[in-house]
């Protein structure tokens, strides 16, 4: 069984450190076999932040593929953002796309940040064009991919990705099954209406005071044959990070269904 632990948004800057330290114990604990960082690793794109951030990610107990948030990039320092956005990025993470394989999954992360439009994201052609290709030579594992932005909105709102569909369309005829992402600061699971065939798994804040109704969570994907488990962990009021909920999915083909909590 392959273990993903999905966090995002850690947004260094506004962080609460006390929940550093119990969240890499969970890690720790649960031994995942990797790390996905769906983006807003700081919240005002500087070079302390970024150093907070590339400290998470060397100590955590596996493999860490991170993706950039909009808030990775400047909001008010405007040349920054639209000559060299991800420099700062690049200096203390790394490259801004990547991706991960097992016997039994492949994870293509991509940058979904848009400096040019800064809190809206945009995944463009020839991003589509490499998950299909990858995709192609996946063979029999499971194909994932990593991203900020969300392909579907909060309910009766519009995706915060610009060509949402048209997104989730080439996806899921490149064979993608789960989309992991974050942005939205709370934790929902679900298929995309546009592309039932996909998961969309978003997680909320790990560790940003910046909560909205979730606390701080982030979640365990268990990819078991005929789907996935998914282990939703929370921060307790004494700064524990404890698993309060699982929900098994399974794929008929290419929908998907759910029960539990």
């Amino acid at each position: 069984m392959t273990r993903i632990a999905h966090l995002s948004d850690p947004h260094f800057g506004t962080e609460d450190a006390r929940l550093i330290g119990p969240l890499l114990d969970f890690l720790a604990q649960a031994r995942p076999d990797l790390v996905v960082l769906s983006g807003d690793l700081t919240q005002r794109a500087r070079p302390a932040q970024y150093a907070a951030a590339a400290d998470l990610i060397r100590r955590c107990p596996a493999p860490v593929l991170a993706v950039p948030g909009n808030h990775d990039t400047p909001l008010y320092d405007l040349a920054t953002r639209l000559l060299a956005p991800w420099r700062h990025w690049a200096a203390a993470i790394g490259p801004t796309e990547g991706e991960w394989e097992s016997d039994a999954a492949l994870v293509v992360a991509i940058n979904s940040a848009n400096p040019r439009v800064w809190k809206d994201g945009l995944v463009t052609g020839a991003q589509l064009d490499r998950i299909a290709a990858r995709m192609a030579r996946a063979g029999g594992r499971r194909r994932i991919v990593a991203m900020h932005h969300p392909l579907e909105g909060p309910p009766g709102e519009p995706p915060s990705l610009a060509h949402a569909r048209r997104a989730a369309e080439r996806m899921a005829a490149a064979g993608v099954e789960m989309v992991l992402s974050g942005h939205l600061h709370f934790t929902h699971a679900a298929p995309v209406p546009a592309a039932p065939g996909i998961l969309s798994v978003q997680a909320g804040t790990c560790l940003s005071t910046r909560t909205r109704n979730d606390g701080n969570a982030f979640t365990l994907i268990d990819l078991i044959p005929a789907g996935v488990i998914l282990t939703h962990v929370r921060a307790q009021p004494d700064g524990s990070f404890r698993a309060d909920a699982d929900r098994r999915l399974t794929r008929h083909g290419t929908v998907w269904q759910g029960a539990g909590p």
